[in-house]
């Protein structure tokens, strides 16, 4: 009895315990370093760069980005790697597929109902003139066609009167009828812009009962910037759309910005007053011409919203720091004051710039924010993780420091490598973006994968 009973403790001591969240997880990537790197290298610059990941529901990771070839050639690009971060060799060439179509840029992507693969961005059409577009595949690699269309594509130009055209989806959504919802902005000048929005058909044709001919553009500071970056559907059909606005010579510059839209697309007259839109302004420090930009908003079960970005910290047009504010569901713009400090976070710590690339949330409601990360003014950048608690405190259980953060160099150390979006695969995180393989332009895509076994110790599965 005594030898089983020393055999079974033996055993118990065999098990680790369970370490801090946020480090390199060995089973992922290449030599167990926790970490891959795809050189799609189509020629010319070589430069590759990543604008989203997506996890399929048996795990496997799909990297959507912008392939650069030779002159000024671009094209969107799905490379596809195992549940464990290895290439796909399989897939496309050498693990990657290339859109047949060129001079487009990637900027969002989102699986729709049956699991294929829609990358949003923009078209270039002719000199400066881009429009919004939207490409359709499957997640073998091979293009989607729009019934209507005859095409995997679909391109819609908003070609303000008088603007220069520089439109651009740089988001993407999926409704539940399977209409598809695109936000961003349609260009008029350098210092003049509208947001849109654009809704189509599962046909590909635009939806004729949002907005006019499928269209919508907005301008709440008239004549100067407005941009949407980001979009999510509310349960009730009406739309919340993020982005920024203002004049951006003045001294209080860009604002973030908030707008709530009915379900054909308008400003809903129900908020804020009758605007549908209001403005959120970080104002850290003394006064110069500040930029701030929300770039993420997520309605929560209980029809919260967390709204994230950065903000301007100083005259340096490159100093930033990542901001995160939870907002009540109500007529008025109202901050939830039991959230962070006031109703938001701000994380800057004492370095130079943190630039914010996504937001995650875990199942146990934790708040994973996905970034870069600049100690000094020095160009060398790396990839930031940081994770809070669900109102909005620093997870000392995250991180090598005990420190709720992570940074991570990819290529040689001190180099530069950008946090550009994440995914949460059965539990495990997984951190994403590019880096400068060889100066000035040649950047690879790069992704990490880390340990997140507290979550499993709450019952929870951050699938």
């Amino acid at each position: 009895m005594y030898r089983y009973f020393l055999a079974f403790a033996l055993l118990l001591g065999t098990v680790p315990a369970l370490a801090n969240d946020g480090l390199l997880d060995s089973s992922f990537g290449i030599f167990s370093t926790g970490r891959n790197l795809v050189a799609i290298d189509q020629g010319g610059t070589n430069s590759d760069q990543l604008a989203d990941t997506l996890v399929a529901a048996d795990g496997t990771i799909f990297l959507i980005g912008t392939s650069r070839g030779a002159g000024t050639i671009t094209r969107f690009s799905i490379s596809k790697l195992s549940r464990d971060g290895i290439l796909d060799q399989s897939f496309g060439t050498n693990g990657t597929v290339l859109s047949g179509f060129s001079n487009l840029t990637a900027t969002r992507a989102k699986f729709d109902a049956v699991g294929n693969i829609l990358i949003a961005g923009s078209s270039l059409a002719s000199g400066v003139d881009r429009d919004f577009a939207v490409c359709r595949y499957d997640q073998q690699g091979q293009p989607v066609i729009f019934s209507a269309l005859l095409s995997p594509c679909a391109i819609t130009a908003i070609d303000w009167p008088g603007g220069n055209q520089t439109d651009a989806a740089n988001d993407v959504i999926v409704n539940p009828d399977g209409k598809i919802v695109l936000a961003g902005v349609a260009g008029i000048s350098a210092t003049r812009s509208r947001a849109a929005t654009v809704r189509l058909l599962p046909t590909g044709l635009r939806d004729q009962t949002f907005g006019t001919d499928g269209k919508n553009t907005y301008e709440p500071s008239a004549g100067f910037i407005n941009q949407f970056n980001a979009i999510a559907r509310r349960p009730d059909g009406k739309y919340i759309a993020v982005g920024e606005y203002g004049d951006a010579s003045s001294i209080q510059g860009i604002d973030s910005l908030f707008a709530r839209l009915t379900t054909n697309g308008t400003l809903d007259p129900s908020y804020a007053g009758g605007d549908g839109y209001s403005n959120y302004r970080q104002e850290l420090g003394p006064g110069f011409i500040r930029y701030d930009a929300a770039t993420r908003i997520t309605i929560l079960g209980n029809g919260k919203m967390l709204m994230a970005g950065k903000a301007q910290t100083g005259q340096n047009s490159d100093q930033y720091y990542v901001y995160v504010n939870r907002i009540n569901p109500t007529d008025v713009q109202n901050l939830d004051a039991t959230f962070g400090t006031g109703g938001g976070l701000r994380e800057f710590a004492t370095s130079y710039s943190y630039d914010f690339g996504d937001i995650l949330l875990q199942s146990d409601g934790k708040i994973l924010l996905v970034g870069t990360h600049r100690t000094t003014s020095a160009i060398t950048r790396s990839v930031l993780i940081m994770r809070r608690t669900a109102d909005g405190v620093p997870d000392l259980t995250f991180g090598a420091n005990s420190n709720g953060r992570t940074y991570i160099d990819f290529n040689v150390p001190g180099n530069q490598d950008f946090g550009i979006a994440g995914a949460l695969q059965n539990g495990r995180i997984l951190v994403a973006g590019y880096s400068l393989n060889t100066a000035p332009s040649n950047y690879d895509l790069i992704v990490a994968g880390l340990n997140n076994d507290l979550i499993f110790a709450d019952n929870f599965d951050g699938q």
